[in-house]
């Protein structure tokens, strides 16, 4: 069964993300090769932070969120940033299906 999940990245307690999309996975391997990506990009911007098992943690925080019978709608955090002050983060949180399909049609 398909899941869907909001993936933000930007500085951490901002309303407006640099980099916002809806994505709909079938497994948590596709979750976390999406977060990779976003974390790949982090890493070779020079930004410390976003290791692979923080990366393979998002993913799974995530994954058991979205299995909940009702679930928060609060994102789960990967923090970067220099290595004194980890001020960005990729943001994971669950979406649904008519945010997906909205998402799709923009």
């Amino acid at each position: 069964m398909s899941k869907y999940f909001h993936i933000m990245t930007g500085l951490r307690g901002c309303y407006m993300p640099d980099n916002a999309y809806v994505i709909r996975v079938d497994t948590r391997r596709e979750l976390k090769a999406a977060i990779e990506d976003e974390a790949r990009l982090c890493r070779d911007s020079g930004f410390v932070g976003c290791s692979k098992s923080a990366v393979a943690s998002l993913a799974a925080a995530a994954w058991r969120e979205a299995h909940k019978r009702n679930p928060s709608i609060y994102p789960h955090v990967a923090p970067y940033g220099s290595r004194d002050n980890r001020h960005s983060a990729i943001h994971v949180s669950t979406a649904t299906r008519a945010e997906y399909l909205e998402f799709e049609s923009a």
